[in-house]
């Protein structure tokens, strides 16, 4: 099939699927038109083979593509996405669904084992509202948030949006009240761009020269470039076009505290049974501070710092149940000793540090490291009981 014939079909195709969003939808499906990738199906004889396949759309959680035969559902594949620069990076997943469109052709949905970075693979910015995560269960949203407004009725009004959540919400009405309340602890800021005399951006600019790496939200009704710029440059993460929703709302949280790091949540991998479950709590602690001293070395370009923390997490993060953190440290140490400089190794610490950021304890874990810690200081108290007295 030729470039022009396979876009009139996908031009069909969209035409009958004019849903903007469905109920049912976790992710935002994007437009991802390519002639032809590389698709790799496992056999059931565990052989696999290698096919071309145009694509239709993608998304976090899967890919739609177009083949000239039909594909049974259940079938293990992986798909070979290219990546900025000459880089690719293949994909494992299962054939969801086969539905026939025309002729020989059929639209194959592809279901991802893990979560893939739709931001990096096709350059999508926050700061024009491309967030990825379609609806969001209220319930979900967990983390404590600062909303940054200079009215009461403006705070009120995102404080009753949010108020089916689980977020722990904080309020400011300046600049100076705003980095009291972050200085005591804060995942993510919600902040309008007028404060009184200074704006958001000031805000922002103040948190990232102090080293404070949250993201930021910005709120404006003025969506010009060189009011895109002026947030861009600040380095706020994203914004929120007024009038605001309760919908787009979640989005963009959700956006920041959940799928920032490009695979949702991250939650360990142990057990109550498991002999280093009871140093967890510890290690939540730690992991927050050794993040934004990563971001922070980062920022003033020391490489050493980087090193140090880098082979601290590569090896501590895997015995705690996070072999993901590890493997990302142990990549961003290797590509730092290779590298000259510190530029050379950004990609690799920046995938680090949204990976970090992911790492997340659910009320079950939390339950149940208050019980290993209690336990743990009872057998302190104990022993000392029963030391002998000379």
């Amino acid at each position: 099939m030729g470039r022009h014939e396979l876009h009139k079909l996908l031009e069909q195709i969209d035409l009958g699927q004019t849903e903007l969003t469905h109920p049912e939808r976790q992710f935002v499906r994007w437009p991802y038109r390519l002639g032809a990738i590389e698709l790799i199906i496992e056999l059931a004889t565990g052989a696999r083979t290698s096919m071309y396949v145009a694509t239709r759309n993608i998304s976090r959680g899967g890919i739609c593509i177009l083949h000239c035969a039909y594909i049974h559902p259940g079938i293990r594949c992986e798909v070979v996405l290219h990546l900025e620069g000459e880089s690719s990076q293949s994909v494992p997943g299962i054939i969801h669904r086969c539905t026939h469109a025309c002729g020989r052709v059929h639209e194959v949905g592809i279901e991802f084992d893990e979560q893939i970075s739709t931001r990096n693979l096709l350059g999508l910015d926050p700061l024009n509202e491309s967030y990825s995560l379609e609806c969001v269960e209220p319930s979900r949203l967990q983390g404590e948030v600062l909303i940054v407004a200079q009215t009461d009725i403006e705070r009120e009004i995102l404080t009753v949006m949010l108020e089916d959540t689980k977020l722990v919400l904080n309020s400011a009405n300046n600049i100076e009240d705003s980095l009291t309340l972050v200085s005591k602890g804060c995942d993510l800021i919600v902040a309008d761009y007028y404060i009184g005399d200074e704006t958001g951006t000031d805000l922002t600019r103040q948190l990232r020269g102090s080293g404070l790496d949250m993201p930021v939200i910005i709120m404006t009704s003025d969506k010009s470039e060189m009011r895109l710029d002026e947030i861009r440059d600040s380095q706020a993460s994203g914004i929120l076009s007024k009038p605001i929703t309760k919908d787009r709302l979640y989005q963009a949280i959700a956006e920041f505290l959940h799928a920032d790091g490009d695979g949702g949540p991250l939650y360990t991998t142990l057990s109550e049974r498991d002999i280093t479950y009871s140093i967890l709590g510890k290690f939540y602690i730690d992991i927050k501070k050794m993040t934004h001293s990563l971001g922070t070395a980062l920022r003033s370009d020391d490489k050493n710092e980087c090193v140090d923390i880098c082979r601290t997490l590569s090896g501590t993060a895997s015995p705690l149940g996070f072999g993901t953190i590890s493997e990302l440290a142990t990549i961003a140490d290797r590509q730092l000793t290779q590298c000259d400089t510190l530029r050379g190794a950004v990609p690799e610490i920046r995938a680090l540090i949204a990976a970090c950021r992911r790492i997340k304890a659910d009320a079950v874990t939390l339950k149940a490291i208050k019980r290993a810690e209690a336990a743990r200081l009872k057998a302190i108290e104990d022993a000392k009981e029963m030391r002998p007295i000379y």
